[in-house]
């Protein structure tokens, strides 16, 4: 996804999985297959530490997207994730993403 106006209405009515770094938002998707949108603000850190993020949240994803019954997915970084590695990024995306393929949109 990469219009605002579809994060801030999955932002307003979506169902929301808490993890301890991340939010992640999700409804039901129109299209074929699960899409992702990702926010990272200023607040986490500098540019390189956001954009290793959005790297590092995409990959999970990447993983697990098969799996994923058709959903838009927006996961917003809370503070203290960016001193994360993209390996304890991916644990622990990986049981909310697993999580919400089992749940119902």
């Amino acid at each position: 996804m990469r219009k605002r106006v579809d994060f801030l209405s999955i932002q307003n009515c979506g169902r929301r999985l808490p993890t301890q770094h991340f939010l992640l938002v999700h409804r039901a998707s129109p299209g074929p297959t699960a899409r992702l949108g990702i926010t990272v603000t200023r607040k986490i850190g500098g540019a390189v530490i956001r954009n290793r993020i959005k790297r590092s949240v995409r990959e999970a994803f990447r993983r697990v997207r098969l799996g994923l019954p058709p959903v838009d997915l927006v996961v917003i970084a809370r503070r203290g994730c960016g001193g994360l590695t993209p390996t304890e990024v991916a644990g622990e995306l990986a049981p909310a993403l697993e999580r919400l393929a089992t749940v119902e949109p």
